[in-house]
């Protein structure tokens, strides 16, 4: 039993990474066919993760808090096979309106993909409104609804779509998620036809994975606190937290500020995720992901705070950049009693460009964490983020614009025992007029280094030449240039 169950938990983890290549394949927009900003899952019935591809880890982590509740949900709508349900409420799946979920069921095993669609409606293009207060003013919320019956796609995807920039992108990147459900179900019927039903294998290996999990952070046990700042489009907000660290992880974000009147409150679900990223990746980095880490978790934060607004604060920065920092935060309080890496950019640099009917968003790369082992890496997405550079060609190719620079940013990265990773430039001239949007927290602080090491340099956009602040929406008129510059990581240890 115990040896099938261990194949049973793999076959399980590539079903997930297959359902990531269909809908890679499948997509139109750059943002998943070329970035993969797309996750995939299997759920158990009572809402545990049994097997998570590789992908992003802010979708990761904040698919397992709200997975109870989604399956919840679905089993209320979901009946027969081939029945899909549609969702983007932040406060239900934990991230922000971008990331559509879908999910469907083949017997007991719930199957599920999110992907990050480039708009979903409201007032500014991309949906990331800078200055938004509530949901309201960022896109369009779907609440729970079937999307397709029996595979055949329904009334209420065309109606969605009509609310958005670039319906038909919209539809079919939602019918390559449905896609990739199809795939997920087929392989798991062909799973089941050879070991029968995988609920007789699905305790031993979740216990397996906890096990494994538990007795890593057994040896690097240890408690600490930290506290970093948030720049805000006015002032800072702090986000601080106190870490143990046993056979379990117990992180209180408690002490954060206050929710804020922007876009960069983040629901609970994303401390979540901050926490079992660390988690991950400072224990048993190449083990399975799935309810045996999940389960060693614990999180509490304040409701009301920064971390967990109250419905409905905007949360579509939250996602990108409050992550960013309350992974940061956790990596800082874990700096006294491990070997934990410095900080990272600590942004994950969003850039929107919208002409016409049409939206190009991305998130660029920056300096890599240093650790005791070795130098940050240069122009890397750090951290919270996991998606891939989009060539500048691909870029070119669907938008107005020439890039004149796309080079390592030397120097930005933090000096130390062991260097900082460099962030990036990417400056580009607009061949027609544009509406941009820029989402750049590290543009004030910098990034902190570990062990006595420097911090690293914080970002900068020029327009023309001439700096703005990190959270920019505007107008770039034909033959203008804008440059993004982005944060280095710090040094670890002394020079």
């Amino acid at each position: 039993m115990k040896l099938r169950a261990g194949v049973v938990q793999r076959a399980l983890s590539y079903i997930a990474e297959e359902m990531g290549s269909v809908l890679k394949r499948s997509s139109v927009s750059p943002n998943i066919r070329e970035r993969l900003d797309m996750s995939c899952a299997l759920l158990d019935e009572d809402g545990r993760v049994l097997a998570q591809a590789e992908h992003i880890p802010v979708h990761l982590g904040s698919l397992s808090w709200a997975a109870p509740r989604l399956v919840e949900r679905a089993s209320e709508l979901v009946e027969d096979e081939g029945d899909v349900m549609i969702v983007n409420d932040p406060y239900l799946t934990g991230t922000h309106l971008n990331d559509v979920t879908v999910m469907t069921k083949y017997k007991n095993v719930w199957i599920v993909n999110k992907a990050h669609h480039v708009d979903v409606g409201g007032p500014v293009p991309g949906s990331l409104n800078p200055n938004a207060k509530t949901l309201f003013e960022e896109g369009i919320v779907i609440e729970p609804a079937l999307v397709a019956k029996r595979w055949r796609v329904l009334k209420v995807a065309e109606d969605l779509a009509k609310g958005v920039r670039g319906p038909k992108t919209f539809l079919a990147d939602l019918k390559a998620q449905i896609a990739a459900l199809r795939t997920g179900l087929q392989r798991l019927r062909e799973l089941e036809d050879r070991y029968g039903d995988i609920n007789e294998y699905k305790e031993d290996f979740l216990e397996a994975s906890k096990r494994a999990y538990s007795e890593r952070l057994a040896e690097v046990s240890g408690e600490g606190e930290a506290e970093v700042p948030l720049e805000l489009p006015e002032g800072l907000a702090k986000i601080r937290v106190r870490l143990k660290v046993g056979e379990v992880v117990e992180a209180d974000f408690s002490g954060s500020s206050d929710q804020v009147p922007y876009n960069l409150n983040a629901v609970e679900g994303i401390a979540y995720a901050a926490v079992a990223f660390f988690v991950k990746a400072m224990t048993v980095p190449e083990g399975p992901v799935d309810h045996g880490l999940y389960s060693l978790i614990k999180v509490k934060t304040r409701e009301g705070s920064l971390l967990n607004p109250r419905f409905p604060a905007a949360v579509g920065a939250g996602n990108l950049e409050t992550s960013q920092r309350a992974l940061e935060a956790v990596v800082l309080a874990a700096q006294g009693f491990s070997h934990a890496p410095s900080g990272g950019p600590g942004t994950m640099s969003n850039l929107i460009l919208s002409w016409g009917n049409k939206v190009y968003y991305e998130t660029n790369a920056g300096g890599g964490s240093a650790t005791k082992d070795s130098d940050g890496q240069n122009a890397v997405q750090w951290g919270m983020t996991n998606t891939m550079n989009t060539p500048i060609e691909i870029i070119e190719r669907e938008a107005p614009v020439l890039f004149t620079r796309y080079s390592v940013r030397r120097g930005s990265g933090g000096a130390g025992t062991h260097k900082g990773g460099d962030g990036v430039v990417r400056e580009f001239i607009a061949l027609d007029d544009l509406k941009v949007t820029v989402i750049m927290s590290r543009y004030l602080t910098k990034s902190p280094g570990a062990k006595g090491g420097s911090d690293g340099e914080p970002g900068a956009v020029l327009v023309d030449g001439e700096p703005v602040e990190g959270y920019f929406s505007g107008e770039l008129k034909k033959g203008s240039r804008l440059t993004l510059m982005t944060p280095g990581a710090g040094g670890w240890g002394r020079a």
